[in-house]
């Protein structure tokens, strides 16, 4: 039962969402589902092996030449992961980049008529950062970041057992210890989306990172590896 926690917390979480019917509120990245497959995502998006660019990765691939949210993109790249180590790697990323000169603006509003007004309170790392220190990634200008979000780790952790979750978590999570972990998991969301122009650089970020970690975790313990 308890490698349904996440799934259930999504799902309690877009029913007791009211007066946003229309919005996307699993924040899924158009055309897709966080639970495709390479070849489903592929498939949905009418490319092929042949027709993506840089598909000599196994985990990546990247496509060109599309409007997303009004405006033009360089390039989308879809990343997974294999978290659980079965041969069945999950989406954790699409990652969006815009030209220096597009109009972010009119990507945030044309977002917010998908996914429901922005959350001003999120804070959010990146695993596998190089960083030795545990850090939320800062922006040096605050409006330069618009973030959606779902659900915190720490609320589908039952609280008896999020001493059991720190340690696993370390090898996604550089930096992370005994000290911090309480307000990682407060502040870590399972799902993010994060519209950055920090330093010139537009981008924006779906992240499913944390949902699929804190579910193979859940696995991993269920199964008492």
């Amino acid at each position: 039962m308890k490698k349904h926690i996440v799934t259930a917390f999504i799902a309690a979480a877009m029913l007791s969402s009211c007066g946003k019917k229309e919005a996307n509120e699993n924040l899924e990245f158009p055309r897709t589902t966080w639970d495709m497959s390479m070849e489903e995502a592929m498939d949905a998006w009418g490319v092929t092996e042949e027709t993506v660019k840089d598909y000599d990765r196994d985990d990546v691939f990247v496509i060109e030449g599309y409007e997303l949210f009004g405006e033009e993109t360089e390039s989308i790249q879809f990343q997974y992961y294999d978290f659980e180590g079965n041969g069945e790697p999950k989406l954790m990323q699409v990652f969006v980049t815009y030209p220096s000169d597009a109009d972010m603006d009119h990507v945030s509003a044309e977002m917010q008529k998908v996914y429901g007004e922005p959350d001003p309170d999120v804070t959010f790392y990146y695993p596998y950062s190089a960083l030795d220190t545990l850090m939320p990634y800062e922006a040096k200008d605050l409006d330069s970041v618009t973030s959606w979000a779902l659900g915190s780790v720490a609320e589908v952790i039952p609280a008896d057992e999020r001493k059991d979750y720190r340690e696993p978590w370390e090898f996604y999570q550089y930096g992370l210890n005994e000290e911090n972990w309480d307000q990682f998991i407060q502040d870590s969301r399972l799902i993010r989306i994060s519209l950055i122009t920090d330093g010139g650089w537009n981008r924006v970020e779906f992240n499913s990172s944390n949902k699929w970690i804190c579910e193979a975790i859940q696995k991993q313990l269920s199964e008492g590896k």
